[in-house]
């Protein structure tokens, strides 16, 4: 009797979905795997069902997966990639704010106010892609299957009635603002004359409420998951970008599989991929009009007026990111990985008009 006839129909379907041939089985796996924010749409809607429903199911049940969000492990991000390292994850969901700090090759990717729109965004992940991953194979032994971005970041602040409806930096100056990462810091000092605040997300909405914060900076849905909008008043709509997400795989994970089991998932990886930017567009349109007066099918409106920077101010803001973000990013990455500047010229810059200099 031939082999298929004396196994079960899931088992059948994994072998072929999997491509696998003859006598044996295809053995059975189950990955280790870490994901995002458990209270976020992107490990909700996507990440966590790719890994329990998806993946297990085109593969008719022959890889599986415990996957858990970083936040019920109890991980703040940071550690993330050390641990794809050493093979406590097989695979790994991050954020590249949050493991710049290894790398500032890495943080180049995402650099506050460098792209303006999504679809440049996408642009940008893609061109820098080979740089990235040669920074993850040399730093983290591991290999970039996916990136992907949150929603778009955006200022909400704290302003009098009557602000009008496009405002200049000076608008911006001396406020205290919560930063999160390097390149933000400077944007905060340098574009905005302002006082970057180190808050932590969660304590954000206490500070806008008690004065401790004037603004905050996150991606849309971000701010209206967390409320941001009964502490502030103004979504300053002016792109401060997109932060950057990937997913990857330890290298002797991905070298022990089969051929044709990489075939599999990078196929599922692209389908998620797709799903992953489609999501980000919406839920940035999602947040903007939920933080306003809609429509919103998330919940309660939050009521916010919506303002933008004249065009002195954008133009300003720009020439300022030039001598500012870039060229700080710029002396950090240099210093620490010869001929990072030139890389980010020739691919970011290059896409960007943007040219960092030492």
């Amino acid at each position: 009797m031939h082999v298929l006839g004396r196994l079960s129909a899931s088992a059948a379907a994994a072998m072929l979905a999997l491509g696998v041939s003859g006598a044996v089985a295809q053995e059975k796996r189950e990955f280790s795997v870490v994901g995002t924010w458990g209270v976020l749409s992107h490990w909700q809607e996507r990440e966590g069902p790719f890994w329990n429903e998806q993946l297990p199911a085109a593969s008719g049940g022959m890889l599986t997966a415990n996957a858990k969000p970083l936040t019920e492990l109890g991980m703040d991000g940071t550690t993330v990639m050390r641990e794809l390292r050493s093979g406590a994850f097989d695979f790994a969901h991050g954020v590249f704010l949050y493991v710049a700090g290894d790398s500032p090759v890495i943080e180049g990717a995402d650099l506050t106010g460098v792209t303006p729109d999504l679809a440049t965004f996408r642009q940008v992940a893609e061109v820098y892609r080979p740089v990235l991953e040669d920074e993850f194979q040399k730093l983290f032994n591991s290999h970039i299957l996916m990136l992907y971005a949150w929603p778009e970041t955006h200022l909400y602040c704290k302003f009098p009635e009557g602000t009008p409806e496009a405002v200049g930096l000076d608008a911006f100056k001396d406020l205290k603002v919560r930063s999160f990462g390097a390149s933000m810091a400077d944007f905060i000092t340098e574009t905005l004359e302002a006082l970057p605040v180190a808050v932590a997300f969660g304590e954000v909405l206490p500070s806008l409420e008690k004065g401790a914060l004037d603004c905050g900076a996150t991606g849309t849905l971000s701010a209206y998951s967390a409320k941001w909008y009964q502490g502030a008043s103004h979504d300053v709509q002016v792109s401060l970008g997109y932060t950057a997400s990937f997913l990857a795989v330890n290298n002797d994970t991905w070298n022990a599989l089969t051929d044709d089991e990489r075939a599999l998932i990078e196929a599922e990886v692209a389908k998620l991929e797709t799903a992953m930017w489609d999501a980000t567009a919406k839920d940035t349109a999602d947040g903007v009009t939920c933080m306003a007066d809609g429509p919103c099918d998330r919940g309660e409106l939050g009521g916010m007026t919506q303002i933008t920077m004249t065009d002195a101010a954008q133009e300003a803001m720009r020439a300022s990111i030039q001598d500012g973000v870039i060229a700080n990013w710029a002396k950090r990455c240099e210093d620490r990985s010869p001929g990072c500047v030139e890389n980010w010229n020739a691919t970011i810059g290059a896409l960007l008009g943007f040219e960092a200099k030492l």
